[in-house]
């Protein structure tokens, strides 16, 4: 049986807000992850959580296609005791990334961690 794994990705501050780029995975440096077997996402959330007032939005791509599930930091705090876990959301085969846009506050770096049911 294989057991949840968590990984972290990392969005580098931007040059303006409103401006889309892939996450890449702090331990691979990769911005797309090729899975050969079906997984799910368990739990997304912010590592560690934004200031106050800096929003992002991080949308979930698959061979380079928006796949309509997107995620806010505001609602992925650690720290909060309402927040609750996004999953599952099954992923089939195929290339997956997490593009992010920082929407509001000052430019700066994002991290977020994503539990997923089984590793690579």
């Amino acid at each position: 049986m294989a057991a949840p794994i968590m990984r972290r990705y990392t969005r580098a501050a931007p040059a303006a807000l409103n401006v889309d780029a892939l996450a890449t995975d702090d331990e691979t440096a990769q911005g797309v992850q090729q899975l050969n077997q079906p997984n799910a996402i368990l739990d997304i959330f912010s590592a560690p959580q934004p200031a106050a007032g800096v929003n992002y939005e991080i949308r979930l791509v698959k061979n380079n296609v928006q796949t309509g599930r997107t995620f806010y930091s505001v609602a992925m705090d650690p720290a909060s005791a309402g927040r609750s876990a996004v999953g599952p959301i099954d992923l089939t085969a195929g290339q997956y990334g997490y593009q992010v846009r920082q929407v509001l506050g000052a430019l700066a770096a994002y991290s977020f961690v994503v539990k997923y049911n089984n590793g690579f």
